[in-house]
């Protein structure tokens, strides 16, 4: 057997025993990498460390990292999300799912300002579930559109996965920010036509709310509600992307101008106080660390495993494969979704990306809408258990009578939203490259 794919075989295997034992994810990386590059190459690995590290401390892009967590936990920390649900919730309460729609409305507006998916999943688990079942909501329809909601600020820009991807592939994160607007809006609509869809096909898994406590709210009093709460969202959203777009500021001065943004909005609110700022910024440093920890060690491994050919033993089998560039395709995503499934994504991309991008880029595909396609498939990991991070983000804060199972139960609808969107992409690529191309900067 040829030592490339006999230290191919080592490693993957490796990897993979040591994720399901438990260990920390940026320690198996790191550990992997460094023990194999040790074995098989020399001392030199060790100038691997500190390159890997020196790299991601001085890599300019990645600076909109923690810009975008401040930015998203600033947010939270001012309620705006509460308000969002409140007002939002009085406008479209009385229809069939309305609450649920209320929740997938704020969800794509959260994704648009935070990028976090741990902040928006719990954020609409703590808001949004204990009211839906007040009302006589069916526990996993409620959970489901909490989970699929919460997922979007993984894929609609500011992105800090989209961040990441940038960086890694050495893409503009620019276009990636507006290649992936439309399929992550689109997705979010068609997760509300389906909530429709069920509303009205089982009237009793979302229930309107009554008419005598609708009538207490005017139509004044829901527009300007709405007027006052959705719009600075909306402002904050515009100042990001509005910068990029007519390339007044690359991502990360965007990034600054965002978190800014919601440090004034948080003073309108009235809950800029040095205990919200205080929490804001621990979690931002928490967060941070974990995914420049990832980032580092991931980085590690990945050009240890690249050295030693691991990258070329996957891509001659790849591409000696007697079938179509659609097929090879089919074949990555698929490895992108189970690669999804059993890591974390900050990682898998770290691992993947470098070795199926060149992939694409012989096949003839265009490197932003194959980044998009791949990003979309991201989205399905955070849904598909045995690895779940929305499922065990909601259970967390989830009130004792909904199970684990009540949530799996209910997002394996989204899941098939999510494929779906995903042959949308495919089929009609203009939806990821149209934003892109008419951009000013």
């Amino acid at each position: 057997m040829d030592n490339t794919i006999l230290i191919f075989m080592l490693m993957t295997a490796s990897l993979i025993f040591c994720i399901f034992a438990g260990y920390y994810l940026f320690a198996v990386l790191g550990g992997l990498g460094f023990l194999f590059g040790l074995i098989f190459w020399g001392t030199d690995v060790a100038n691997v460390v500190y390159m890997e590290y020196y790299g991601a401390v001085r890599n300019y892009t990645l600076l909109a990292i923690p810009l975008f967590v401040f930015m998203g936990n600033m947010l939270q920390q001012a309620g705006v999300a509460e308000k969002l649900f409140e007002k939002l919730g009085a406008v479209l309460g009385g229809l069939k799912g309305g609450l649920a729609l209320s929740a997938m409305l704020i969800s794509i507006l959260f994704a648009a300002s935070t990028g976090i998916v741990g902040a928006s999943v719990v954020t609409m688990g703590v808001l949004c579930l204990p009211a839906m079942l007040r009302r006589g909501y069916n526990k996993g329809f409620a959970s489901g559109a909490i989970c699929a909601g919460g997922t979007l600020g993984i894929l609609i820009p500011p992105s800090i996965m989209l961040v990441v991807y940038g960086a890694t592939a050495g893409l503009s994160v620019g276009k990636l920010f507006y290649g992936a607007m439309i399929p992550g809006i689109l997705m979010g609509l068609l997760y509300m036509v389906y909530i429709v869809i069920i509303a009205n096909v089982k009237p009793d898994y979302g229930p309107g709310m009554p008419i005598e406590e609708l009538r207490g709210i005017s139509s004044w009093q829901k527009i300007t509600g709405v007027c006052l709460h959705v719009v600075p969202v909306l402002g904050l959203i515009l100042s990001v992307l509005g910068t990029i777009w007519f390339g007044i500021a690359p991502p990360t001065e965007a990034a600054a101008i965002g978190a800014f943004a919601a440090v004034l909005l948080a003073l309108a609110y009235g809950k800029f106080t040095y205990k919200n700022l205080r929490a804001a910024l621990h979690d931002t440093v928490t967060t941070s660390s974990m995914i420049f920890a990832i980032i580092i060690f991931a980085g590690m491994f990945v050009a240890v495993f690249t050295r030693l050919g691991g990258g070329d033993v996957i891509n001659r089998a790849l591409l000696s494969l007697p079938v179509g560039k659609w097929p090879l395709f089919v074949m990555m995503m698929i490895g992108v979704f189970i690669l999804g499934m059993f890591m974390d994504w900050v990682a898998s991309i770290l691992i993947i990306i470098p070795i199926v991008t060149p992939i694409a880029g012989s096949l003839g595909f265009d490197a932003v809408w194959f980044a998009i396609a791949v990003c979309v498939v991201y989205q399905t990991s955070f849904l598909t258990p045995p690895f779940a991070y929305s499922i065990f983000y909601l259970k967390g804060v989830a009130p004792p009578e909904v199970s684990t199972n009540d949530i799996i139960g209910g997002i394996w609808p989204y899941i098939g939203v999510q494929v779906a969107t995903l042959i949308l992409v495919v089929i009609f690529p203009e939806l990821v490259t149209w934003l892109p191309g008419k951009m000013v900067g």
